[in-house]
């Protein structure tokens, strides 16, 4: 797993941050040095000794140390000041001030400039060695908080987090679940789980879990032998899990996911320790993840208003040719209708000339609709008939589906209600549909277009519109993004990714909604629903 290059500093040092952490003991009482050097050693811990303020702070800027336990009266510098300038070098750095001739004045201070912890000598080295662990257990922590916020790439950062929570809660199976788009648990990342009847039978667990009232499923709860508890009894392959440990992960003071840790011994029982260190993980996986989604947010909005600008601009220079356009179809208007004047009604020229009429009124429509969209005027709303305009957007793309070898089926319903609408923002919706279907067809198929009248259970009715090709269809994986704006599958300079965007914002603007409906190699149905 590759992390940036922050993350990988930090998760280098978190990784290292083993029983071994390396402690510099700063004492001048060489005999109470030697006593905490040979203590620390025997318990594992790597250590070095500075005889007094100016040797530490020397030691200290020419090698990393996790933690520092200093005397404060020391000859050449005291271990407050000692202590203020080793934070400057490393800030990371623990330090535990361990003194006989300290007062609370002194022990305030110390803590001040950034001490860990306070001890008075004599002192029993039982008790030093629990400040030790503690102590490094901040470190620990402060070094995966960095960790997990150095980085903001989701598949990263869930990463980052399963590793983690697996080595500090010393999991044999460890996984994060998270909802779908549908609100369904799914694993988004996981650890020491090799096959998919163990990452299913994992994944049922947590949506149990999941599923209990908000107030339970917020709360850190232990199982032990969970495939002996009744409420996962009918859960295959969980004989080897000996411990459970599920820890909730909450957005909005609502359960939002869930982290599962799992223990395959029987003597691997959690501690108090372990439930506090998830408590605390936890709150860090929720800052991380919300932070995480606000810098998507950002990142959308950022996208958003750049293209917002493009699109004021495009709608000026759309309301500029307008205007020029406009000019040239008043002639050919002015002179087709001249000449009709001097032509039999009956004979095929008449009714060439009646065609070029037709399209340059056709013409001067579209160049109203693009003034108006220049200059952001209200939609004119009024009574449609839906199947009008889905004949006059037919006529417009029907060249181009003859000549992509398409053909075109109507399933139009008669008799249906009018709609509250306004008729060129339906056929813009219609000719964005088509296009699109056109485009799924590169070597010809079918485009089938129904109308209907549905009635709701709630006694509404509904006019719907439904528009099928015979296409390759929509990958399960985008099918939920294809309305979002700027998204297109297309190739650059094929597709600006706003067609369906613009679709969904017009036909919400009728009150109505627009789904879309597809499987790969099964062509695609977009479903329109209006109020009548």
């Amino acid at each position: 797993m590759l992390f940036p290059p922050r993350a990988g500093y930090f998760l280098y040092n978190w990784l290292t941050m083993t029983a071994k952490a390396n402690i510099l003991i700063v004492d001048d009482e060489a005999q109470i040095a030697e006593m905490i050097l040979a203590t620390l050693e025997a318990n594992g811990y790597t250590a070095a000794v500075a005889y007094n303020g100016s040797q530490g702070l020397k030691r200290v800027s020419q090698e990393r140390f996790d933690l520092a336990i200093m005397d404060i009266q020391m000859p050449e510098m005291d271990g407050i000041t000692a202590l203020g300038e080793m934070k400057k070098i490393d800030p990371e750095l623990e330090v535990i001030i361990a003194t006989g001739h300290g007062t609370m004045s002194t022990a305030i201070q110390s803590l001040r400039k950034g001490a860990f912890d306070y001890l008075h000598k004599p002192f029993e080295l039982k008790e030093l060695l629990k400040v030790v662990e503690r102590a490094l257990e901040k470190r620990k922590f402060n070094d995966i908080a960095k960790v997990i916020f150095s980085t903001i790439k989701p598949e990263d950062q869930l990463r980052v987090i399963i590793d983690a929570v697996t080595r500090i809660l010393k999991a044999d199976e460890s996984l994060l679940v998270l909802p779908d788009r549908d609100g369904k648990p799914r694993v988004a990342v996981s650890g020491g789980l090799e096959t998919e009847e163990a990452l299913s039978s994992r994944l049922e667990m947590c949506a149990r879990v999941m599923a209990q009232p908000a107030e339970a499923a917020k709360a850190l709860q232990l199982v032990e032998a969970p495939g002996l508890e009744k409420r996962f009894s009918d859960i295959k392959n969980l004989e080897k899990i000996k411990f459970s440990l599920f820890l909730p992960l909450v957005e909005d003071n609502k359960p939002a996911g869930l982290i599962c840790i799992n223990r395959d011994e029987e003597e691997a029982y959690f501690t108090e320790d372990d439930m506090q260190r998830a408590r605390i993980f936890g709150s860090l996986v929720n800052l991380a993840l919300r932070n995480s989604s606000l810098y998507r947010q950002l990142q959308e909005t950022q996208g958003q208003l750049i293209q917002a600008e493009k699109m004021s601009a495009l709608g000026q220079l759309a309301g500029g040719l307008a205007h020029e356009i406009n000019n040239p179809l008043s002639g050919i208007l002015g002179l087709a209708q001249l000449v009709l004047e001097n032509l039999e009604k009956g004979s095929q020229n008449y009714a060439d000339i009646k065609e070029i009429e037709k399209a340059v009124f056709r013409c001067k429509k579209i160049i109203v609709s693009l003034l108006s969209f220049s200059r952001q005027e209200k939609a004119t709303i009024e009574q449609v008939n839906i199947n009008e305009v889905i004949e006059e957007t037919l006529t417009l793309c029907a060249r181009q589906m003859e000549l992509k070898h398409i053909k075109i089926t109507r399933q139009l319903a008669p008799a249906l209600p009018m709609v509250s609408a306004d008729f060129q923002q339906l056929m813009q919706v219609f000719l964005n549909l088509f296009t699109n279907a056109r485009d799924a067809m590169p070597d010809g198929g079918e485009l089938t277009v129904a109308t209907s009248l549905l009635k709701t259970p709630g006694g509404a009715e509904l006019l719907m519109t439904s528009i099928t090709d015979t296409g390759a269809g929509i990958p399960p994986d985008i099918i939920n993004k294809i309305f979002d704006p700027f998204f297109t599958t297309k190739p650059v300079g094929k597709g600006t990714g706003l067609g369906l965007s613009v679709c969904l914002g017009i036909i919400h603007k009728h009150n109505g909604a627009i789904k879309a409906h597809s499987a790969p190699g099964q062509g695609s149905t977009f479903t329109i629903s209006l109020p009548v």
